[in-house]
């Protein structure tokens, strides 16, 4: 199996999907002390045995006698190739049998280099990477051809039991198993006394392992996965090294994100601070804060009230103290707390967001939102999507609002209609009457009396100014005269899928649309009448290069004449005006 990867139009990796986490790469381009390492951690005599080692096989039968179980195996690289790819993980003494059979014969059919190759890019190392070059990118964040003598010894160390030696959980154990991998390699004359000394004193610098399906354009991603899963499916998707290339611009996506997720936070704190989101009365308790991803520029996260003061509150998260002045919460007082004393408790968990200011982390109080949103942007021209934010956070939610969520339209669908009347012989100067009207409801006592915001209403209007307004009632009037049946079929024709009931609140946007329908509608007016199906995924190719997909831009026939497309962008702008 090989890990499949989702890339953005300008090169930025934005997701890997797979069942195992696999780059295969050919071993013998990698530094010796990789391979040695490796060499010293599971079998140091790997190019002078047949496939087993007898003395390492009678050690652990002595063992497994005196303990009454199967507790310690005596493998080699060998064997343990011969159980990664044919034999099940039991540890039982028949399977044992069979792994050491397995292994005599692979050494008669196969090359050393090419045992070694297998166990290199089979081995699990945890954190769902096989192989040397996902654990070196999984821990270290670089290719496995450029990992240091500290480093490669640490990974060495793994395939005894990822899961112990994990350094993410714990470090300390880590160490001293790279400690014993250099001790090997030094006993060896692999490496000098002074080379081993000056890797054990290394620190452990990790790249903190990220999930980059979460991290970097989840929404985006999933819509993807969904999209090629249906096409390909799952096994293909997780296991076929795909390389997908998409329409995103990693650019704008990361703009998108910030600009949905301020909003949304804008909305929330306009409503005035709901209070701490929980209390930490014990230091135990705030364990759970420094362990948290430290924070970057424009991240968010829960923090630790440690210090409160006329002046501003001290918050803690990662381990890291952070400073917020009074400026930079005054959305959170009010008139019955005035300032941070009468507001904060020290041990208050609090919503911060970090923002890079001077070459340094500042931090800002924000609240987290419980309205949702989604924003796309797509290129009129191409149909291409530039960018997707589905939702505020996609760890707590993976529903994508801009592409599932289908919500009414409301006034976004009146340039849809006044399109339809302009092609039916409307002008932008047609007046029509805003005035009182009333609609028998059918199967209903009560009477339809469609009304105006604030309840007005105006006179003679024209269509101009009727859209620039908003005018609920002209717009009513209008498509009672142009035919409900006419303007569905029209809203149907530039794209909208949505089922849509034909009556007349359709003009005060009783119509369910999802967001990146009616954007690419509106595209429609901004590309001279013409719509594209918006773009996701561009091209997909196999793991040899080979094109299994590739998306264009398809026009197809225009669904809009130009002149009304023209006509109502002027309308449309007199909005702003």
């Amino acid at each position: 199996p090989r890990t499949s990867t989702i890339w953005s139009r300008d090169g930025v990796l934005m997701a890997e999907l797979f069942n195992e986490n696999r780059y295969p790469i050919d071993p013998r381009t990698l530094p010796r002390h990789i391979r040695e390492a490796f060499l010293a951690a599971e079998d140091d005599n790997f190019f002078e045995h047949g496939g087993l080692d007898y003395l390492g096989i009678l050690r652990a039968a002595f063992t497994n006698v005196v303990e009454a179980k199967v507790s310690q195996g005596g493998s080699t690289i060998t064997q343990q190739v011969a159980k990664s790819l044919l034999l099940s993980p039991e540890r039982t003494l028949k399977r044992k049998l069979r792994e050491a059979i397995l292994a005599i014969r692979m050494e008669k059919n196969l090359s050393k280099e090419e045992i070694l190759n297998l166990y290199l890019n089979q081995i699990f190392l945890g954190h769902g990477s096989y192989g040397i070059e996902a654990a070196a990118r999984t821990y270290f964040g670089v290719p496995a051809k450029n990992l240091t003598l500290d480093q490669a010894s640490l990974i060495a160390g793994l395939p005894q039991a990822p899961s112990r030696y994990d350094p993410y959980k714990h470090p300390q154990l880590a160490l001293e198993r790279r400690s014993y991998v250099l001790g090997q390699m030094e006993k060896n004359g692999w490496i000098t006394a002074i080379e081993a000394k000056t890797a054990k004193e290394a620190p452990l610098k990790l790249t903190g392992y990220r999930n980059l399906f979460k991290s970097v354009a989840p929404y985006y991603a999933e819509e993807v996965r969904r999209d090629l899963e249906d096409k390909f499916g799952t096994k293909t998707l997780l296991e076929g090294g795909l390389r997908i290339s998409t329409a995103m611009d990693s650019r704008l996506q990361k703009a998108a994100e910030e600009a949905l997720r301020s909003g949304l936070e804008e909305i929330s704190m306009r409503a005035g601070y709901r209070g701490a989101l929980a209390k930490v009365a014990k230091e135990e308790d705030e364990e759970v804060y420094r362990s948290a991803d430290a924070p970057t520029d424009g991240s968010r996260g829960r923090a630790v009230v440690k210090a409160v003061g006329a002046d501003g509150i001290t918050v803690m998260r990662a381990g890291q103290n952070f400073f917020i002045p009074v400026e930079r919460m005054k959305w959170a007082l009010s008139d019955l707390f005035p300032s941070p004393t009468a507001r904060f408790r020290v041990g208050d968990v609090v919503f911060v967001k970090f923002l890079s200011s001077k070459g340094a982390l500042a931090a800002h109080l924000v609240q987290e939102p419980k309205v949702d949103g989604a924003l796309i942007c797509l290129k009129a021209d191409t149909g291409e999507v530039l960018a997707d934010v589905g939702g505020y956070d996609f760890s707590k939610s993976q529903f994508n609002r801009s592409t599932q969520a289908q919500r009414q339209a409301g006034s976004s669908i009146k340039p849809l209609l006044y399109a339809y009347a302009i092609e039916k012989g409307y002008t932008p100067a047609t007046q029509i009457y805003d005035s009182p009207i009333v609609f028998d409801t059918a199967g209903l006592d009560k009477k339809w009396k469609p009304k105006n915001y604030g309840d007005k209403f105006y006179g003679a209007t024209t269509l101009m100014e009727a859209l620039v307004k908003s005018r609920n009632v002209v717009t009513v009037k209008m498509l009672q005269d142009v035919g409900v049946t006419g303007a569905v079929n029209y809203l149907k024709a530039l794209g909208l899928e949505s089922k849509i009931e034909p009556n007349l609140s359709i003009a005060l946007g009783s119509p369910a649309v999802t967001l990146a329908d009616m954007t690419a509608t509106y595209a429609v007016f901004a590309n001279g009448g013409y719509r594209h199906a918006p773009i996701f995924t561009s091209r997909v190719e196999d793991k040899e290069g080979r094109r299994l997909l590739e998306k264009k831009p398809d026009q197809g026939p225009s669904r809009i004449s130009a002149q009304v497309s023209c006509v109502v962008n002027q309308m449309m702008q007199e909005v702003l005006r």
